[in-house]
């Protein structure tokens, strides 16, 4: 028995034993970051259920439900970054995570101005620092998640031309099943809609950023809404689409109208954004 421990000890502290325990630290430490990034999104899709206010109902009425509304869909869009930060702290290269997170900086900031149109405030007199702080945060993130997601995709190519021995044996099964070519092919697939997806989220916070600045005199406005049909047009976008929203440009309800009816137009393929694990794990 004694015999038996010690070289079942001599196994488990051996290099390659080693290496399965860093393997299944790694695996339990990414099951629990998509953890945290599912609960985030369940309280995004809640925040996204719009509540039903009364128009017919007398204007004190309405501007309680209206403020009741803004702060139960505030808090849910709060709630969903604190998980999605849970991720991040577990997974520190979870762009996943970083994606969703500029996707909740983004839909704050358009809660906040759908806020102060519905209360008719006067924008000259608006402080507006708070929505397009979270506008800049959006994109920021948006950006370091592209870096991300675009370093990945360097090593996972790099490991497809020349697997490190401990990966060769994986690679070699998946290529018995389905074949060298069309691994390849759908790897490749994957990556470009997962890179189109990115642009055309990109592409319609800028725009949006774009109608507000413009709302608001901003100079700004035309430098995102530029930005905006680059990555438009990266993401796959015809001139027809793109020519319809721009018609529309700072008329808030039919430019944002306009926006998503492109965004539904180019969702072909992939998931509904970027942030979908379901969607990112494959690429």
């Amino acid at each position: 028995m004694e015999l038996s421990s010690e070289a079942l000890e001599e196994t488990v502290t051996s290099e390659a034993a080693q290496a399965l325990f860093d393997k299944a630290a790694l695996k339990f430490q990414e099951v629990a970051a998509l953890a945290f990034f599912n609960w985030g999104n369940v309280h995004m899709c809640a925040a996204r259920k719009r509540m039903p206010i009364d128009d017919s109902a007398s204007k004190e009425t309405m501007a309680t439900k209206l403020q009741a509304a803004y702060d139960w869909v505030k808090e849910k869009y709060s709630l969903a970054k604190e998980k999605y930060e849970e991720a991040l702290s577990i997974k520190p290269d979870f762009y996943e995570g970083l994606l969703a997170l500029g996707q909740q900086q983004f839909e704050m900031a358009k809660l906040h101005w759908s806020f102060v149109l519905a209360k008719k405030e006067d924008l000259s007199c608006w402080d507006r620092t708070e929505t397009l702080a979270l506008f800049e945060s959006a994109e920021e993130k948006m950006k370091a998640a592209t870096q991300m997601w675009e370093k990945l995709e360097e090593l996972r190519a790099n490991e497809l031309k020349d697997p490190s021995t401990s990966k060769k044996d994986e690679l070699l099964r998946r290529k018995k099943k389905q074949g060298a070519g069309p691994e390849a092919d759908e790897t490749a697939q994957q990556a470009a809609v997962m890179r189109s997806q990115i642009h055309l989220f990109w592409g319609n916070m800028l725009f949006e950023r774009s109608q507000v600045e413009c709302k608001l005199g901003l100079t700004g406005w035309k430098v995102n809404l530029d930005t905006a049909v680059e990555r438009f047009k990266l993401a796959g976008a015809s001139e027809i689409d793109i020519s319809t929203v721009l018609k529309n440009h700072c008329s808030n309800e039919e430019a944002t109208q306009g926006s998503q009816e492109m965004v539904e137009s180019l969702k072909t393929e992939g998931n509904d954004n970027p942030n979908d694990k379901s969607d990112a794990s494959k690429a």
